[in-house]
């Protein structure tokens, strides 16, 4: 880390409900910094909302806070809904479950319930995945405003994983209309060789995409025609449920 990052976060740690307003020269004397260093630290975080001038000069924390906090308060109770389904998915056809959200592009994990003989294949919660080549990628990315999609097919490079990933802009664009008209979407080795994944949308009460969930396990068993047909239907059910219990109304 940076000392200018650490700095800036020792800031930020110096708020609390006991003191939620401070002046540059108590910055200053607490954390042992010149009052120059200090004043270009705290006017970096009012710039990026981190931090905001109260009438009285002193500076107390920002809008960015206050949002992350909801993000983070958010993502708990999108874990709480979705666990008792997770453990359900999981349990009932011995296969990793997984629940992700989109971000820079990508699908990150925020859980990652491993099982099956696969398990060890899939990324831990925390990894990153691309989007267009995974189930819950193209779920996430097929519920995106029109005009984010459409970037993303211009400017995202579509590397060849495995002999199955869909590295045609045309044809992904195709494959993301099919996954928002039914609902789910499917990964037939674009990914990994051997793995296959169903995935499907959870939304918020805004009726916006906020996850998605998915069951992902060896192919052979993950293609087969009536395994494949009831995992679909029972993905997007866990997907339905817990949107519900996110208050969505569909």
């Amino acid at each position: 880390m940076s000392r200018s990052v650490e700095r800036a976060l020792s800031i930020l740690n110096l708020f609390d409900c006991q003191k939620t307003e401070w002046g540059i020269t108590e910055i200053s004397r607490e954390l042992d910094l010149s009052k120059s260093t200090v004043h270009g630290l705290v006017k970096s975080l009012e710039k990026q909302d981190f931090l905001q001038m109260a009438d009285n000069g002193k500076y107390g924390l920002g809008i960015k806070v206050y949002e992350l906090g909801r993000t983070y308060s958010g993502n708990i109770r999108l874990n709480s809904a979705a666990e008792p389904m997770i453990k359900w998915l999981s349990k009932k056809y011995q296969e990793s479950v997984h629940l992700a959200i989109y971000a820079g592009n990508k699908a990150v994990f925020i859980i990652n319930n491993q099982a099956g003989s696969e398990g060890s294949a899939f990324p831990k919660a925390g990894a990153e995945v691309f989007a267009y080549c995974t189930a819950v990628g193209k779920v996430l990315l097929a519920f995106q405003p029109e005009e984010d999609i459409e970037k993303y097919l211009i400017n995202e490079s579509l590397i060849p994983l495995t002999p199955n990933t869909i590295i045609n802009s045309e044809l992904l664009r195709t494959e993301l209309e099919q996954v928002k008209q039914h609902r789910f979407a499917i990964d037939r080795e674009e990914a990994l060789p051997g793995i296959a994944c169903v995935a499907a949308p959870i939304f918020s009460v805004s009726r916006q995409i906020i996850a998605a969930i998915s069951v992902s396990g060896n192919s052979a068993k993950m293609l087969d025609e009536q395994v494949l047909s009831w995992c679909c239907r029972d993905v997007v059910q866990a997907a339905q449920t817990i949107s519900e219990l996110m208050g969505y109304m569909g």
